[in-house]
């Protein structure tokens, strides 16, 4: 069961949400917040596996208070949720830490894909934001990152299936390779890479173009089915 707390301000967002996330069967909210104080409050005595943060009306207060939980309790997996889509609000979320940004325009389905995709590890964007990021990918692509270099074709694979949201698991029944064969690629990639975690690479995988992060449909494809 992953547990999940709601940011919001608005009530009627909080209790919308809620309604959506009841309905599926790993996923429990343990806890809503109205402001900065509470939040921080009552992350200080639990840890949600999610939080799903409103940034609406005042994205940038609601940006300071991601920054601020990020500084705290790194690698706390967190969506972003608002009405804007403009490059500049996209761009601070990603920098400032969180794993998701979905868009109040989006399906209300989406909620619970978008859940199980960061909860797993992996990351997502709402599909009208994502020409935005394939033309930072491209910009990003156009000026290579020089520690992609010191990879390996092997570690790339494993970094690339990584940014994807696959468990050690997952990939090394993929690659046919041993469970403590990808732990160790792990480990080789964090060291390469100068990042302390599994976030911080799959945070490197989107940036340096290694992987583009996909939709929930995306994913259901690549399972060969639905959604879940």
């Amino acid at each position: 069961m992953h547990s999940v707390l709601l940011v919001s301000n608005l009530r009627l967002v909080r209790e919308g949400v809620k309604a959506l996330i009841d309905r599926v069967a790993d996923f429990q909210v343990i806890g809503e917040t109205d402001d900065r104080s509470q939040t921080l409050r009552v992350l200080a005595s639990q840890r949600p596996d999610v939080i799903l943060f409103d940034l609406d009306p005042d994205y940038e207060a609601g940006l300071e208070t991601i920054r601020e939980i990020i500084k705290e309790q790194p690698g706390i997996k967190i969506v972003a949720l608002s009405m804007h889509g403009e490059s500049a609000i996209v761009k601070s979320a990603l920098r400032a830490g969180v794993q998701g940004f979905m868009s109040k325009a989006g399906p209300s389905t989406d909620v619970a894909e978008v859940l199980k995709i960061v909860a797993r590890g992996g990351a997502y964007l709402s599909p009208n934001v994502a020409t935005q990021v394939m033309d930072w990918v491209k910009n990003a692509k156009s000026k290579l990152n020089p520690a992609l270099e010191r990879l390996t074709a092997r570690e790339q694979q494993v970094l690339r299936l990584l940014a994807q949201g696959k468990g050690s698991k997952e990939i090394a029944c993929a690659l046919n390779l041993g469970v403590e064969t990808i732990r160790t690629y792990r480990k080789t990639l964090m060291q390469k890479l100068g990042v302390h975690n599994v976030t911080e690479l799959i945070k490197f995988a989107f940036t340096a173009g290694v992987i583009l992060i996909p939709t929930p449909q995306d994913r259901a494809m690549d399972e060969g089915g639905g959604p879940t």
